[in-house]
C-alpha cells in the first residue's frame, strides 16, 4: 500500500468514526461534481433536518438499499433508492422509512428516485454498511459551495471530507495493509500443538486473527501441498454463548477438532459478525425473527443482504503464510465462489455434519433454502 492509500484509509476511518457518533461527514464525486452531507439514519435526532437544509441549503432525502426499499413497500430490484422528506414528516415517520418501527405507520411516499450502483447514493450507503450502521441515511446535497472550494469549506465547518473512490477501496486497502503482529504459542482442549497469530491493520480497522495446527507451524517456506482450512466470521452468541439459534459455535468446534486430528491446518476467525453487519443489527435481526422472519427476511428487512462479508483479509493472511493451495471446511459454495475469484486456490470442500436442535432448524433449513448451504 503506497503512502497515498493510507492518508486515504485514515481518512475513511475518521469517517466511520465520525457517523457511528452521531456527526455529519462530506462526501464527493469528482466525476458528477457533487458533494452531500450524510448523517446515518438511525443517529438522527429531531433537529437535523433542519441543521441538514441550513448547512447545504437544499432539502435533505432519505437514501436507502434495495433490500429496504422492497420492505417498505418500493419495488425496486438491485438499486438504492432517495426519498425526499415532507416537509410534514415527523421524526417518527422518518425512521419509520429507515428502519423497523413498532407502532408505527410508514407515511405516504411521494418522490422516489431509484439510484444507480455508481451514485453517490450507492457509496453513501456503502460507508454506512462500512461503519456497521443500517444501509440508511440522510443526505443533503451541498448547492451552496463550488465544486473547487468542497475541501476546504468542510474544513471550516469542521467536517471530514471524503471522496467516493476512498470508500470503494477502503475494505481493499485496509485487508492489503494487514500485519502479522504477534505470534504466540497456544495450547487448547484439542492440542497442545496450536498458536495464535493476530493481523492488523497500519492504519486502524479490524484486527484479525488465525489459528495454526501441528505441522503446518513449522513451515516457513511456500506449502505446495494442499492446507486444511477453516474460515470463520465471529459469532460471539454461537461461540462464546453457545446459543443454540445458530450453528457457528458447533461448526467451529468441528473445523478446530478436523485439524487437530489432522495435525495441521489454519484456522483464519475474521472479525466479522452476523455475516459483517455487526452485532447490534445482529441482535435487531434476532429481534424481528421472534415475530415469524427467518434470518434472511430479517436482514433484507433491516436493508442488508442475507451475507455483506467480503474476504479479501483471508486472501492477504493466507499469502503472508505462503499457503497456495487449500481444502476448504465449509458448507457453503458461496464461500468457495468468493475465495476463488480473489484468486485463492480452493482445491477441495469438505463438509461439515451439524445435528440440528429445536432452536435452530427454521435457521438451518433457510441456510440450505435460500443461501445456498449444503447440509
Amino acid at each position: 500500500m503506497i503512502m497515498n492509500d493510507r492518508t486515504l484509509t485514515l481518512k475513511i476511518e475518521r469517517a466511520i468514526s465520525e457517523l457511528r457518533r452521531g456527526g455529519k461527514i462530506v462526501i464527493s464525486d469528482p466525476n458528477s461534481r457533487y458533494s452531500v452531507l450524510l448523517v446515518a439514519s438511525e443517529l438522527i435526532q429531531k433537529d437535523t433536518v433542519q441543521d441538514l437544509s441550513e448547512r447545504a441549503l437544499s432539502r435533505p432525502t432519505i437514501i436507502l438499499s434495495n433490500n429496504r426499499c422492497n420492505a417498505i413497500g418500493i419495488e425496486i430490484t438491485d438499486q438504492s433508492c432517495s426519498i425526499l422528506i415532507d416537509k410534514d414528516w415527523s421524526l417518527h415517520d422518518v425512521l419509520s422509512l429507515c428502519m423497523p418501527l413498532t407502532g408505527h405507520k410508514i407515511p405516504i411516499i411521494n418522490g422516489v428516485i431509484a439510484e444507480s450502483n455508481e451514485s453517490i447514493v450507492f457509496y453513501c450507503l456503502l460507508i454506512l454498511r462500512q461503519s456497521r450502521l443500517l444501509p440508511a441515511g440522510l443526505m443533503s446535497t451541498v448547492s451552496n459551495v463550488a465544486p473547487e472550494n468542497i475541501n476546504q469549506w468542510a474544513f471550516n465547518n469542521n467536517l471530514i471530507h471524503v471522496n467516493i473512490s476512498d470508500i470503494k477501496y477502503y475494505e481493499k486497502n485496509t485487508a492489503e495493509s494487514l500485519v502479522m503482529s504477534v505470534k504466540a504459542k497456544v495450547p487448547i482442549a484439542e492440542t497442545e500443538n496450536c498458536e495464535i497469530i493476530i493481523f492488523r491493520p497500519k492504519d486502524g480497522g479490524d484486527e484479525h486473527f488465525c489459528l495454526v495446527f501441528g505441522k503446518t507451524r513449522q513451515i516457513d517456506t511456500e506449502l505446495e501441498h494442499n492446507t486444511l482450512v477453516r474460515v470463520h466470521s465471529q459469532c460471539i452468541t454461537g461461540d462464546v454463548l453457545e446459543s443454540l439459534k445458530c450453528d457457528c459455535g458447533q461448526q467451529l468446534k468441528q473445523s478446530i477438532k478436523i485439524m487437530a486430528q489432522a495435525n495441521e491446518g489454519v484456522l483464519i476467525y475474521l472479525a466479522q459478525e452476523g455475516r459483517d453487519i455487526g452485532l447490534l443489527n445482529k441482535l435487531r435481526a434476532y429481534s424481528l425473527q421472534e415475530t415469524g422472519m427467518d434470518t434472511v427476511e430479517a436482514n433484507e428487512d433491516l436493508g442488508f443482504n442475507d451475507d455483506e462479508r467480503l474476504y479479501y483479509p483471508v486472501k492477504e493472511m493466507l499469502s503472508q503464510l505462503k499457503i497456495t493451495k487449500v481444502k476448504l471446511i465449509t458448507n457453503n459454495p458461496r464461500k468457495v465462489e468468493n475465495l476463488s475469484k480473489l484468486g485463492i486456490n480452493v482445491t477441495e470442500r469438505i463438509p461439515i455434519k451439524i445435528d440440528p436442535n429445536k432452536y435452530n432448524k427454521k435457521y438451518l433449513d433457510t441456510k440450505s433454502k435460500k443461501s445456498g448451504h449444503i447440509l
